[in-house]
C-alpha cells in the first residue's frame, strides 16, 4: 500500500490555496489524490473573474505533456481537447503540427480539478499555516517583485466562417495569435510591450476580420522568468506567481501543472522545491533575456535562440534524446522563424 504524503490528515496544518486557475486547481487535485480532502484542511480562495468564461482568459493552447499530467490526477485528457490543428503558421511559414499542439477547454478542466472543493471569494479572518500563492501576475500573497516584467494582453473569442489554422505573428506592435477552439471558433489576441492599447486593438480587429465576436477580455502575462525566492516564510509561490511562464512563447499551462507537482514532491523542503523549479524552468530566464534583447535591438540572438532547442522540445512534450533528425530539424526551423521577425518595438508613429 502506498504511504500517504501525510501520516494523519487531522494533524495537518491548514492549507490555503490562493488562486483557482490552472496552478491552484491542479495543486488542489494533487493534494486530494494524495489523501488530503477534508474541508478543514484545504481552503481554496479566488475572487473570480469578470470574463464570460469566469477565468482570466488567454490562449488555451498546450502541448502533449497535458495528457500525462491530466491522467496523473485521474482525469481523461480527451474530454478537454477542443482542437488539434493539422497545420500551423509562424510568421507566415507553414508547419505540420498534428499531435503536438492542442487547444483545451480550460474552464471545464479547472471545474473538474476543483470538483468537491468550496471556492471562497475571500479568506475572511482565517489564518493558514501554509499559504500557496497561485494568484498569477498579482502575486497577492508573496508580494510584488521589483524587477517584474508584465505585458498587457487583449483577446477575443470569435467565430469564423470556416475553421482557422493555428497562427502566430510577431511584429512591431507585439506578438499576436489565432488559436482554434471548438468548431469554427478561435481565440484571437495579442500581447505587447508597447502598452499601446489602440494599436493592439487594431491588430486583433484585422486578424478577426469577417468573424463574429463572441466575447472579449484583457489581462496580463508575466515575462520575467522564475522569481526567487519562491518561498517566503509560510508562503509558497506556484505557476505564474513564481514567474513560470516562457517569455518567448507565452506557454504557462504545463509549467503551472508541473510546478504544482514539484511543490507537493518537496512539501517540507523549500530549498529543494526552488532547486527543482530552477532545474526544470531556470532556462526561462535565458528566454526572458532574449525577448528583452529583441525589444531593445530589434533582432534575436541567433546562437542563443537555437541553443534552447532542447528545452523547447521538452516543453513541447518531446524527448530530445530520442528525437529523429527530421524532428530536430523541424524544431530548429521553427526557432529560426523568429529570426525573420520584424522589430518588436514601437513605431515612431505610435509614440
Amino acid at each position: 500500500m502506498k504511504r500517504p504524503l501525510w501520516p494523519e490528515a487531522r494533524n495537518m496544518p491548514k492549507i490555503l490555496i490562493a488562486g483557482a486557475g490552472i496552478a491552484g486547481s491542479y495543486l488542489y487535485r494533487l493534494l486530494v489524490k494524495r489523501g488530503l480532502g477534508l474541508k478543514d484542511i484545504i481552503e481554496v480562495v479566488d475572487p473570480g473573474s469578470a470574463t464570460r468564461c469566469g477565468i482570466p482568459s488567454c490562449g488555451f493552447a498546450t502541448t502533449r505533456q497535458f495528457f500525462t499530467l491530466c491522467r496523473e490526477v485521474g482525469l481523461d485528457p480527451d474530454k478537454y481537447i477542443l482542437a488539434s490543428p493539422d497545420t500551423g503558421y509562424a510568421n507566415g511559414i507553414k508547419f505540420q503540427i498534428k499531435g503536438h499542439i492542442f487547444s483545451i477547454d480550460k474552464p471545464g478542466f479547472i471545474r473538474d480539478l476543483l470538483a468537491g472543493a468550496t471556492v471562497n471569494s475571500s479568506t475572511g479572518d482565517k489564518v493558514a499555516e501554509r499559504i500557496v500563492d497561485a494568484t498569477g501576475t498579482a502575486r497577492a500573497y508573496i508580494g510584488k517583485y521589483e524587477h517584474d516584467i508584465i505585458y498587457p494582453c487583449i483577446q477575443k473569442k470569435v467565430e469564423f466562417s470556416h475553421p482557422h489554422a493555428l497562427a502566430e505573428y510577431p511584429h512591431n506592435v507585439g506578438y499576436s495569435w489565432v488559436i482554434p477552439l471548438e468548431g469554427r471558433s478561435a481565440h484571437v489576441g495579442i500581447g505587447s510591450n508597447t502598452y499601446n492599447s489602440e494599436a493592439m486593438k487594431k491588430v486583433v480587429e484585422s486578424l478577426a476580420e469577417g468573424a463574429r465576436t463572441i466575447c472579449a477580455c484583457k489581462g496580463f502575462i508575466r515575462g520575467t522568468g522564475p522569481i526567487l525566492p519562491l518561498v517566503q516564510g509560510n508562503i509558497w509561490a506556484v505557476g505564474e506567481a513564481g514567474g513560470l511562464v516562457d517569455p518567448l512563447s507565452g506557454a504557462g499551462i504545463i509549467p503551472a501543472m508541473v510546478s504544482a507537482k514539484l511543490l507537493v514532491d518537496h512539501w517540507d523542503d523549500p530549498k529543494g522545491y526552488e532547486a527543482a523549479i530552477m532545474k526544470k524552468y531556470g532556462w526561462f530566464r535565458k528566454s526572458a533575456s532574449l525577448v528583452e534583447e529583441w525589444q531593445n535591438k530589434g533582432t534575436l540572438n541567433t546562437g542563443k535562440l537555437l541553443g534552447l532547442w532542447r528545452q523547447y522540445a521538452e516543453l513541447a512534450g518531446l524527448d530530445y534524446r530520442v528525437l529523429s533528425l527530421a524532428r530536430i530539424d523541424l524544431i530548429r526551423s521553427m526557432l529560426r522563424i523568429a529570426l525573420r521577425a520584424p522589430k518588436m518595438r514601437q513605431d515612431e508613429s505610435m509614440k
